[in-house]
């Protein structure tokens, strides 16, 4: 196409160079020169003048921006020697013992080991720069919206995509209002171990859900920043339960959303440019039950908070840790999955995890970790889960962009008045990051 152009100017320049007197010439080697460069323009900043050009971020996106894909091929392969509750899905280690189970259903035999090959934690996902807002001060507006593939239920070679994060940012360095679907602000960070269900009833808490969030993150100089957020979210976002059966989410009929908030300061060290951070949580929360209610009660609270603490110690070690407390926590992952008891007593839970991270060179990382959900005893009846514990050893292997991770770990859960249930799962994951 330059080419022809081109041309096309020497044809003309050579043809009338006989007829015209010099100013015109000039005037039309003038016009012609601004008709170039003006084609010349629209080429570089990515016009799309006619049907051959290539496509630009205004042909991909509407409104402008830019659009960047990222995402991982996955395959994850479990074997485990005795049984979870499900084994793609573990919230606990099922007791090992020939008697009932709850709800009539036997308990397996002592080492019913099960094999799970799984590719639903493939993901694809983009984030959008949309450029500034100049009506709102040059106010910066972002998003990301990704997937993968974990619903259930559906089986290995049909599985379904699943909503992770869709959510949209407009704000400036200091300030900025978040919307749309992400994880909770309390409870924040989360373990290496166990990436389909991060640990969730083992000790880890905090899910997604719908939300808006408004968080302020201030700077003292180069070393120092602040954390300060609030949020209202989707009550019942994860259990999803009617227990009246009429027609209205129990989170849904109380009215109010989740309410969480989150303070945090961050400081560097001696490690360059990693940061220390502490910070502290909380989130509260209704349930409404209508009609006889559990135990005659109607309304159920939901209160929990936590600590979050991430220290670089060198370079190549790094530890991190979870502490929480509170009660009714099943729509958040606490308590392994027991919320409220028969007789309508609120079951109270405490937990937490740490792991330390060693990557003594550029491509191996080991890192060791425990995480414990402790829901208390003394509430429990018969046959309920008491605690969950889980001791693990990842050693991940990394010549980007593919991964290798081997991963042993020892579960356990303990029942109100039954056997322990034990298990040891061994995890290979194979990983191509785009």
């Amino acid at each position: 196409m330059n080419h022809l152009r081109t041309l096309a100017v020497l044809a003309v320049l050579a043809t009338g160079a006989a007829a015209q007197t010099p100013a015109d010439k000039d005037k039309e080697i003038q016009d012609l020169k601004k008709r170039v460069e003006a084609l010349e323009k629209e080429k570089g900043s990515g016009g799309a003048s006619d049907s051959g050009s290539t496509p630009t971020w205004k042909d991909l996106v509407s409104l402008g921006g830019h659009l960047k894909w990222y995402g991982v091929l996955r395959l994850d392969c479990h074997y485990t020697d005795s049984a979870f509750d499900n084994a793609r899905f573990p919230t606990f280690v099922r007791a090992e013992e020939n008697i009932p189970f709850l709800g009539g259903v036997s308990a397996p035999e002592r080492n019913d080991d099960n094999f799970v090959a799984s590719a639903r934690l493939t993901r694809l996902g983009f984030d959008l720069d949309s450029g500034k807002i100049a009506m709102l001060g040059d106010a910066s507006a972002t998003g990301k919206l990704e997937i993968d593939f974990f619903s259930l239920p559906s089986s290995e070679s049909r599985a379904v995509p699943r909503l992770r994060h869709a959510y949209g940012k407009v704000g400036w360095n200091w300030l900025y209002v978040l919307f749309g679907q992400t994880s909770d602000m309390a409870s924040p960070l989360n373990p290496s171990l166990n990436p389909d269900n991060v640990l969730w009833n083992w000790g880890n808490t905090g899910d997604r859900r719908p939300q808006v969030r408004v968080v302020s993150e201030p700077t003292v100089g180069d070393k120092l920043k602040f954390f300060i957020g609030v949020m209202a979210g989707q009550e019942g976002a994860i259990r999803n339960v009617d227990t009246d059966a009429l027609g209205v989410v129990d989170g849904d009929d109380s009215g109010w959303p989740k309410l969480e908030g989150r303070l945090a300061v961050s400081f560097q060290n001696w490690v360059e440019k990693k940061w220390i951070t502490f910070g502290i949580s909380g989130m509260t929360s209704e349930e409404q039950i209508d009609g006889a209610g559990v135990g005659g009660r109607h309304v159920f609270r939901t209160d929990m908070w936590a600590i979050d603490f991430e220290f670089p110690i060198l370079e190549q070690l790094t530890f991190k840790m979870e502490y929480w407390r509170g009660r009714n926590l099943a729509d958040i992952r606490g308590g392994i999955g027991q919320g409220v008891l028969a007789n309508g007593q609120d079951i109270r839970a405490s937990g937490g995890w740490a792991e330390l991270k060693v990557a003594p060179v550029k491509w191996y990382a080991a890192t060791l970790g425990y995480s414990r959900d402790n829901p208390h005893e003394h509430n429990l009846p018969f046959g309920a889960r008491s605690e969950n514990t889980v001791y693990y050893l990842m050693n991940t292997f990394t010549f980007d962009p593919f991964m290798v991770s081997l991963d042993v770990s020892h579960w356990r859960t303990e029942f109100v008045g039954l056997n322990a249930g034990r298990a040891w799962r061994y995890t290979l994951t194979l990983q191509l990051s785009f």
